[in-house]
């Protein structure tokens, strides 16, 4: 098992939905680690469905500059429906860089 960073980055994805549109969510980051993310988002992806992410790697307020963001590319591996009525959604990477 690869060590885990479990900081509620915010996370940016785009994905291509059943209908094949192009859909746009924004989540938080549960956890990260060398093969993928956990991400909670407000709706469910479909499994096996391929997205982009962009993680922002600060906390800190955007209007504080610019921060690392590490880009990714991958596949929406399981979907959980949580508690608080969002999806935590396991993504394995493809591609991944720091920009």
């Amino acid at each position: 098992m690869s060590a885990r960073i479990e900081t509620p980055y915010p996370v940016r994805l785009r994905c291509v939905d059943g209908n094949g549109l192009c859909q746009r969510e924004e989540g938080y980051l549960q956890n990260l680690s060398g093969g993928g993310v956990y991400i909670g988002l407000k709706r469910p992806l479909k499994i096996d469905g391929y997205v982009s992410l962009a993680i922002r790697l600060s906390t800190a307020p955007v209007k504080d500059g610019p921060t690392l963001r590490l880009a990714a590319r991958g596949n929406v591996l399981r979907v959980d429906e949580l508690p608080d009525g969002t999806f935590g959604t396991a993504i394995e990477f493809k591609q991944r860089r720091v920009l």
